[in-house]
């Protein structure tokens, strides 16, 4: 697995470690039902079913798009690891100091901040999971010859959620950076031979499918019947629900 994922993937457990203690039943049915929302919305069908018949044709042309990039380099090396560091190390960040900082000019209830904190990372952890579940069960190897986790590029699917995230908070016009943002990621990861075109037109479509199904289900939950409360990461409990 790689490691950055990994690591993100911790990290994010380790902050959505979440207790409702007014209302616990509330939170777990928002997870719930955004979980089952990835698949069974019919949007996100079309979505996911979209972006799976694409990445399918998109193998047919993976090897010539990699020569290409290779020998081309399309992006310079600090853009490329400028694209790289927002989709593995510095995007959540990024996004949850937005939270914050919007927060504070709204003078935003801590219960509304809260649950925008809860939102976006509930939504990047499942994203994460689906992810990495993913990697294990196709084992696909990288285009530069490591095992086994090439499809689908989690730094793209982490990235797309953000931006699904962030449209649904700020509105289409930061939406639209964001998104562009996310593209250069699944770019920056073409350029430096860490995956194939396939792998990011999937991973794109999966977190964006996340994103959407976080998003719609945002808004239908009463915020003021939920408390949210952040714990050590040695105090981990944390409810996956199984649909």
């Amino acid at each position: 697995m790689n490691i950055i994922l990994k690591n993100n993937i911790f990290l994010l457990l380790s902050i959505s470690i979440i207790i409702a203690n007014d209302s616990p039943n509330n939170l777990h049915s928002y997870w719930a039902q955004s979980n089952k929302a990835i698949f069974m919305d019919e949007s996100n069908q079309l979505l996911l079913g979209g972006a799976a018949i694409a990445a399918l044709g998109a193998t047919q042309i993976d090897m010539k798009v990699k020569d290409y990039v290779q020998s081309h380099k399309i992006l310079s090396d600090p853009i490329s690891h400028f694209g790289d560091e927002m989709g593995g190390n510095w995007g959540h960040w990024i996004l949850w100091s937005s939270i914050i900082t919007s927060s504070k000019i709204k003078k935003d209830s801590n219960k509304i901040f809260m649950s925008k904190i809860q939102y976006s990372t509930l939504a990047m952890v499942s994203n994460g999971l689906i992810t990495v579940g993913m990697k294990r069960a196709f084992g696909r190897e990288r285009p530069n010859g490591s095992c086994c986790d090439s499809f689908p590029s989690g730094h793209t699917s982490h990235s797309f959620t953000m931006a699904s995230i962030a449209n649904e908070l700020y509105g289409k016009n930061i939406g639209l950076i964001s998104y562009g943002l996310a593209t250069l990621v699944a770019i920056s990861r073409m350029n430096d031979n860490k995956h194939y075109l396939s792998d990011v037109i999937f991973g794109a479509g999966l977190g964006t499918a996340v994103g959407r199904a976080f998003s719609k289900n945002y808004q239908k939950f009463d915020e003021t019947n939920i408390q949210v409360i952040f714990s050590s990461p040695m105090a981990l409990k944390i409810s996956v629900p199984i649909n």
